[in-house]
């Protein structure tokens, strides 16, 4: 079953600027060697952080068209800051990847299926 493991954090949580360069150069090295071992059981489908919240549009259909405005859609002091899609075989071993993902992050992580039964044969 896949699985997506989202990470959470206000924006100032992820200006690398602001943090010690040893603690940026040990997030990312450790964040390599876990996505290295996904990659090496097979279970890392795909993942990626994002973006700042400023450079987020928010699109949506009016008279046909699409209009876009600037910002994320929910006013929030958390935002979406990256995910992985997992493919595990139980749900106790998303639940294990999700929690080392929070504790690389330093940060709450959710865990959602993903449904995989939605698509053009859904209907």
């Amino acid at each position: 079953m896949k699985y997506m493991l989202m990470t959470f954090g206000d924006e100032t949580s992820w200006d690398w600027d602001q943090w010690p360069r040893e603690k940026v150069e040990d997030h990312f090295r450790n964040m390599s060697a876990f996505l290295e071992e996904l990659q090496g059981t097979s279970e890392l489908v795909t993942g990626e952080g994002l973006t700042p919240p400023s450079h987020a549009l928010t699109v949506e259909l009016r008279d046909g068209r699409p209009v876009a405005s600037d910002g994320p859609y929910a006013e929030s002091k958390e935002v979406l800051a990256g995910f992985l899609i997992v493919e595990t075989e139980s749900h106790d071993r998303a639940l294990e990847l999700a929690g080392r993902f929070a504790g690389l992050v330093e940060s709450r992580v959710e865990l959602r299926p993903v449904d995989e039964a939605a698509g053009p044969d859904y209907i």
